[in-house]
Order: C-alpha cells, then structure tokens, then sequence
C-alpha cells in the first residue's frame, strides 16, 4: 500500500473499498476512500475518470488466487496493485510475483510496478504467516480475510481470530509491511467495529460489498 499522504488525522484507519461500477466508485470516494479494488475489468473510460479525479487514489485489481485465469485482463486496466485474496503461504505471493512480471512486460509497464496485498482467507495462510516475510519485494500489505463466525464454529471457540490477527500482524511487521484487516460494509463497518480494527494494530481496512469477496475453493483444498 502507498505510503499515507498527510491527512488532518495522522493516525486515523486508511481504507480501500471494493467496487463493481461506477455507481458503487463514485459512492466510495465520497465516503472517503483511500483506495479501490476492483473484482472484474471495468471501462478504460472509468479507470481514466478516477485517476483524473483522483490523482491521489490508488487502485487494486483482486485474484482468488496466484493462478486466477482473469489476471490478464485485470492488469490490462494497469493497477496500482493486486489484492490476493487467498493467499496460503508466501510461495503464493512469489508465484503471483512471477506472472505480474509477464504481464507488465505485456502491458508496457516497468518491472515490479505492480503492488501486492496479501490476505490470509484460510487457516493455512496463518500457520505459515512468517513465510510472507521476504517473499516478494512487491509485497506492501498483509491482512486477515477469515470468516470469524465460521472459524469459531469449527472450533468450537471464540479466540481463534483475535490469535489469527495477532499472528497477521507479527508477520507484516516481520515483512515491514502494512497490516490490513477486513470488514463487510452494512454489517460489520460501524464506527465501533472501525475503532476496534485500528485498536488491533490495523492500518488500513478493506470494505467489501456484502458476500462480494467470498474466497472461492482452491484445486486440492481440503
């Protein structure tokens, strides 16, 4: 994630907010988003319109995952970065390294241009977290994308995330990155719920459009 420009509140929490259209861009950037992510290829014309507007804003393409067959047309738009949002280990961060660099060779962009965000959607991705620590010098963010009411079903236990996040947050620090967390907007984005992201150490927060984000399963995953 770019580093923050001045604001007249230093230390409040940065977002980046998931978008399908311009409808839901324009309604981000009024309630002061920092950044977009963008989950299919929208109009050149609406890429163009939001880097005019916005100088400043920085723009995300999200994967499934290291092999998401959409990439190509997703780095044809020329993000700022790409959100992963499956990401298991840091081979996973390395592998989507890889294919980023033949598609900015494709796309004309200079080498390492493109950003990655990692975000831990499986319990795999915590139990190899100090794996993302020098995984890729395109890595800028790592957060936490668990479903906390599955987890605690499984487990039959309410710690689990509070420990996952720990973990998330040891590992961008270990990686010298920025800690995201992510919350569902009309559900879990109140002010308190904001509040408490940056109480647990968060940067920045990502906010997704109700079950717009849900992690598809991965060949093999059990």
């Amino acid at each position: 994630m770019r580093p923050a420009s001045p604001r007249s509140e230093p230390d409040a929490l940065r977002r980046a907010v998931v978008i399908v259209d311009a409808a839901s861009a324009d309604a981000a950037l009024a309630a002061g988003a920092d950044a977009l992510v963008f989950e299919a290829a929208l109009p050149s014309e609406l890429v163009a319109d939001l880097r005019a507007r916005r100088p400043d804003l920085t723009l995300y393409a999200a994967l499934d995952g290291p092999d998401d067959s959409g990439l190509d047309a997703l780095m044809a738009q020329r993000p700022d970065g790409v959100l992963l949002r499956d990401a298991r280990s840091g081979r996973d961060v390395a592998a989507l390294g890889g294919r980023l660099a033949v598609c900015e060779a494709q796309v004309g962009l200079p080498d390492g241009a493109t950003a990655i965000l990692a975000m831990i959607g499986h319990p795999l991705g915590v139990l190899d977290a100090r794996s993302f620590a020098g995984a890729s010098p395109r890595l800028t963010g790592l957060g936490l994308g668990l479903d906390g009411m599955a987890l605690a079903v499984v487990l039959r236990e309410t710690g689990a995330l509070a420990q996952s996040r720990s973990l998330v947050r040891l590992a961008a620090a270990a990686a010298g990155v920025a800690a995201f967390d992510m919350v569902t907007e009309g559900e879990d984005c109140s002010p308190e719920r904001l509040a408490a992201v940056q109480q647990n150490g968060f940067e920045w927060v990502v906010v997704r459009a109700p079950a717009s984000v849900a992690v598809r399963p991965r060949d093999g995953a059990g």
